[in-house]
């Protein structure tokens, strides 16, 4: 199969279902505050996943359950845009 069909692709996603991100950045409480407001009105499940071996960054678990892709797109894109967040997978 040729691998630039693989990459067009999206994935067959059922919703609703549960999603996670991980989001990294350098101040915890901020990032949590990121992620409320981008979920809201959904409290979604937040856990810290990994701090770099410095201490600059964390990185945080965010699951939830998302409705449909244009919501689970429009965390994705919220959380992008936040110049408190680094990476967001």
């Amino acid at each position: 199969m040729d691998s630039t069909y693989l990459d067009q692709r999206k994935p067959d996603i059922s919703y609703p279902c549960d999603w996670e991100y991980k989001v990294i950045g350098a101040d915890q409480e901020k990032l949590k505050t990121v992620i409320l407001a981008a979920c809201a009105p959904i409290v979604p499940s937040i856990s810290l996943s990994n701090v770099s071996s410095k201490g600059t960054y964390y990185s945080l678990d965010v699951v939830m359950e998302v409705e449909n892709e244009e919501r689970r797109l429009a965390i994705f894109e919220w959380l992008q845009n936040s110049p408190d967040v680094k990476i967001v997978i």
